[in-house]
């Protein structure tokens, strides 16, 4: 019986993607023409593994979320509570002990503990205002029709007129409601995480993936299971992501994030590679006690520059190496770069090709690349030929199948029809500049 591929996912009607059928069990690389939706697959791959990957957190990112506006009530009690200049110093204490709790929220995953500690808090509080009687009765209306309104927002009924039990009830609530979340491993995380990214409700019809042949994830499935093959993943766009911070691009906070990890000095020899026979130099993250806290190319002469100064090129080498060196690397990794060859000369195309197939075959990186460049294209047939990984490596190319929809055409390892579509290009000039 022939074994089944490691991963295969299927995407069906969503924004330019008529149907796409891939697989990848080394190298996988897609090609076509701007707007066909190669980016999109890369952007639906990245934040499925990373949904997965980081469930837990999502869990306690949206219970923190829920809990903003008790939150807003507790602060606002205590202010009430201890309003007079003598009193700072308590409220200093409970605003605290408070941020600790909110801090413990987003540092674990929500469990019971941490649910008995914020129920506690709001306990201490009131018998701190029934047992001083500090606060007046204007101030207690007050807290009593903020607290209805927390309620009321999440559609749950008025069970008590004591503001501080409406509350605790509401936090119970919110906290089991996660508990539950947790234990069903629920689909609508990533759905919530699609609609976030894409800015659209609108969802792919089918988006599923298949692990030796089972189905795993489907979004028309209520459970995400726990993929095996891949177990984390990077996404590269453009190697001017490398040192930029931004709220607009999490992938790009994502990898800075990653770059910045402890050097473990892992797989040297393709660092070495990288150092010697590409960039002549080495990329370092110096986060030392006395240093500026930046990302640092050191020229084989000695010389050092910011590496958000350098060539974008050398930026390109700059991140693999990074990764390489603390350990972000390895078999059970799928790296999806949207077009590498971008701000390369042709001949570091094609050492890239090689670093992709090297990291491949020697270290079990998964590869997922969107490229138009022939000569990148070339270069990782003939070279994974010749590294004995062509078995492993499938090309695909995007294949108009109405005026704004593309379907994914499974090539195998044939490459002829990809260099025909970009023969599209020689077409227009000879038509633009003909006679």
């Amino acid at each position: 019986m022939e074994n089944p591929t490691h991963l295969r996912f299927l995407t069906e009607d969503f924004r330019s993607i008529k149907l796409a059928d891939i697989t990848i069990e080394g190298i996988t690389l897609v090609a076509g023409e701007n707007g066909a939706g190669k980016s999109t697959l890369s952007k639906l791959l990245y934040y499925l593994y990373k949904t997965i990957a980081n469930y837990d957190q999502l869990v306690s990112e949206k219970l923190n979320e829920d809990l903003g506006n008790v939150a807003r009530f507790l602060e606002i009690a205590q202010t009430e509570l201890f309003n007079k200049k003598y009193d700072r110093p308590r409220r200093q204490e409970f605003q605290k002990e408070f941020n600790a709790l909110r801090n413990n929220l987003l540092a674990y995953s929500p469990n019971e503990q941490i649910m008995v500690e914020w129920l506690n808090f709001v306990e201490k509080i009131e018998i701190s205002i029934s047992l001083e009687g500090l606060m007046n009765a204007e101030a207690r209306q007050r807290l009593h029709y903020i607290a209805k309104d927390v309620i009321r927002r999440m559609n749950q009924k008025e069970q008590s007129e004591n503001p501080f039990t409406l509350v605790k009830l509401h936090i119970e609530s919110l906290f089991k409601e996660s508990f539950g979340i947790l234990d069903s491993r629920s689909t609508n995380i990533f759905r919530n995480e699609l609609i976030n990214v894409f800015h659209d409700s609108y969802l792919p019809k089918r988006f599923e993936v298949y692990e030796f042949g089972q189905q795993i994830i489907s979004l028309n499935k209520n459970y995400l299971s726990i993929p095996y093959t891949i177990q984390n993943v990077i996404y590269i766009d453009t190697p001017m992501m490398l040192g930029i911070e931004t709220y607009d691009e999490n992938h790009w906070e994502d990898l800075n994030l990653l770059l910045k990890r402890k050097s473990l000095n892992s797989f040297s020899e393709f660092s070495k590679i990288i150092s010697n026979e590409i960039i002549d130099g080495e990329a370092t993250f110096d986060d030392g006690f006395l240093s500026i806290n930046e990302f640092v190319y050191k020229r084989s002469d000695g010389s050092i520059f910011n590496l958000l100064d350098c060539a974008t090129g050398v930026k390109s080498f700059s991140i693999i190496q990074l990764l390489l060196k603390n350990g972000s690397l390895n078999d059970k990794t799928l790296f999806i770069i949207d077009e590498p060859e971008s701000h390369l000369h042709p001949q570091w195309i094609i050492e890239y090709a090689r670093l992709i197939i090297l990291l491949n075959k020697f270290i079990g990186v998964k590869f997922f690349i969107a490229s138009h460049n022939p000569d990148m294209v070339s270069a990782i047939k003939i070279i994974a030929e010749k590294e004995e990984v062509l078995n492993e490596t499938n090309f695909y190319l995007a294949e108009k199948s109405s005026k704004h929809h593309y379907t994914f055409k499974n090539l195998g390892k044939e490459i002829d029809p990809i260099f025909a579509s970009f023969n599209i290009a020689f077409d227009r000039m000879h038509l633009y500049g003909g006679e």
